[in-house]
């Protein structure tokens, strides 16, 4: 009998065999519907490289990943060329860092982080180099500027600058125009029959509204991009984790990319768990970040060590944004009635595990 896993065991798997950054194969032939759920994850990519990423798909968004790394490249270079200290962080970091010139399904924008006091010296490079704050028109396949006003209150309130775009038309090869017929969303687009690119940098002054950003400059170390400065990897580690638990929460983010890129950093990069874990207490972080890590710390065995999950899991006495492993919803599956939760003749509660403290 052919050997066959559910969607979310074949995600398991895959990331599983990610942590060191050379993807492994899954162990049977993976089904159309199990393409469709990993692709809807963004980790198909783990098995298309692990089985050599020769597949049309694949070499399609290498070649999006290309373009999107060489204007990155070029934007960090100018703005350091006129002074601007630049950090890269993130996707736009970790997949060039881990996975080379591979990429990992079509990434969305490039985060970059400046001091605030030279946020008018960025806007003025980034606009030099054909950047706009607009938005992408798929009718057109042409950038509508953004209204001043709505730029102005998204600022104001937020940490980071209205996204700047560009528009760049793609190679009209077969592969590319049919990945950009079959995705069609940013930042990919079908306009007519001519594949659209839509390069977006997120300029950032900060990471959060109650974050001191000193620190992450005071820790960079130099990007992978070959320019430029990223954050370090025990920032990088508790800052995705972090974000992406409370990005499922809040906005019903499905995608396992993050996980994906980020593992890698557990084996391959020396951690300060002393920064994870201050962190952690100073923005009580608490089941945010406890609960994606512990996650991690299963994928790969030994790379967390148990007094960081413990310091971390103490680090707050909220529960306000503890909702759970939440698992089923990028994993794609109903979670079931906890069976310890009571005992089914009395109601009564059963002795519910308790979080490693």
């Amino acid at each position: 009998m052919t050997r066959r896993l559910s969607n979310a065991a074949a995600a398991f798997q895959l990331l599983r065999g990610s942590v060191g950054g050379s993807p492994s194969r899954l162990p049977y032939r993976v089904t159309r519907a199990q393409t469709a759920f990993l692709k809807s994850r963004s980790i198909y990519s783990l098995h298309a490289l692990a089985t050599g990423g020769d597949e049309p798909w694949q070499r399609a968004c290498d070649q999006v990943w290309e373009i999107q790394a060489q204007e990155t490249h070029r934007a960090v270079s100018a703005l350091i060329a006129n002074g601007v200290r630049t950090l890269t962080f993130k996707g736009s970091e970790l997949v060039w860092r881990y996975f080379g010139g591979r990429a990992l399904d079509v990434g969305g924008d490039a985060d970059l982080l400046v001091p605030r006091g030279q946020i008018d010296e960025a806007k003025a490079v980034l606009y030099g180099l054909g950047f706009r704050q607009a938005e992408f028109d798929p009718a057109t396949g042409g950038l509508v500027p953004r209204d001043v006003a709505r730029v102005a209150a998204l600022e104001g309130r937020h940490y980071e600058l209205a996204p700047f775009v560009k528009a760049v038309e793609l190679p009209q090869e077969p592969e590319l125009v049919e990945l950009a017929r079959a995705r069609n969303r940013a930042p990919l687009h079908l306009v007519g029959e001519v594949a659209m690119l839509v390069m977006e940098i997120d300029v950032h002054h900060n990471v959060a509204t109650d974050t001191d950003v000193s620190g992450f400059f005071d820790r960079a170390v130099a990007s992978s991009l070959g320019v430029g400065e990223t954050l370090s990897p025990a920032d990088h580690l508790w800052l995705n984790l972090s974000r992406y638990y409370n990005e499922v929460g809040i906005h019903g983010l499905e995608s396992l990319r993050p996980i994906a890129y980020t593992l890698p950093l557990l084996t391959r990069d020396e951690i300060n768990w002393s920064t994870v874990v201050s962190s952690a207490r100073e923005l009580a972080l608490g089941p945010t970040l406890h609960y994606p890590l512990d996650l991690c710390a299963r994928l790969a065995p030994g790379s967390v060590p148990d007094d960081a999950l413990k310091g971390i899991a103490s680090s707050a006495d909220s529960r306000i944004r503890d909702w759970g492993w939440q698992l089923g919803k990028p994993f794609g599956f109903h979670e079931e009635f906890p069976s310890y939760a009571f005992r089914p003749a009395t109601g009564e509660p059963e002795d519910v595990p308790a979080r490693r403290r």
